[in-house]
């Protein structure tokens, strides 16, 4: 248990956890709640010079939730344990974790905008 709460020990590593974790469950339910009534194929990849090149269903956006929160989830213990080592390093996994959950948020932005 000792060894555990070495990780809450750094109070911005703690705030990017739950800055970036309520930007990627917000922007996930925000999309969700938008598209569930879409009855028709929900576009996932837009590209501007192809058009659509991928369309599926609301329930894809789970995986992109699932993931996102993984990797939140991972750059908080790495980012703890550079703490210890380096503050700029372990400064810097918190900030690119939230730089991060900003990317996943605008892409959930993006989807709702072209459907």
């Amino acid at each position: 248990m000792k060894d555990f709460k070495k990780f809450f020990k750094y109070r911005l590593n703690n705030l990017s956890l739950v800055l970036s974790a309520v930007l990627v469950i917000g922007g996930w339910l925000w999309a969700f709640l938008k598209l569930r009534e879409i009855e028709t194929p929900v576009v996932i990849f837009y590209n501007s010079v192809q058009g659509v090149t991928r369309s599926g269903e609301v329930g894809e956006f789970l995986k992109v939730l699932v993931f996102g929160l993984l990797v939140i989830l991972i750059n908080f213990f790495i980012s703890a344990e550079l703490e210890e080592r380096s503050r700029f390093w372990g400064r810097l996994g918190s900030v690119f974790t939230v730089f991060l959950s900003v990317l996943i948020f605008i892409y959930f932005a993006a989807i709702i905008s072209v459907n």
